[in-house]
């Protein structure tokens, strides 16, 4: 069974990809204030990298079920 913390991470991972490019396409629309957007991206981003270094660390050890390269959809 996987470790709550590591579970989480995993989660996250994928919900900040999803949110990267949701936010990504609502930038692009002409009705909307692309800079709101691209400052959400850039914090997501930014948290994205920081919980990919844990992710990675915990593959090292062997505790995730899911390598880093598969789990990420835009790699």
């Amino acid at each position: 069974m996987l470790d709550a913390d590591i579970r989480s991470i995993f989660v996250c991972i994928q919900a900040l990809e999803d949110a990267i490019r949701y936010y990504d396409l609502l930038a692009q629309s002409d009705t909307t204030d692309s800079d709101d957007y691209e400052e959400c991206k850039y914090m997501y981003e930014v948290e994205l990298s920081r919980l990919c270094e844990i992710y990675s660390k915990e593959e090292k050890r062997g505790n995730v079920p899911v390598p880093l390269k598969k789990l990420l959809k835009n790699s």
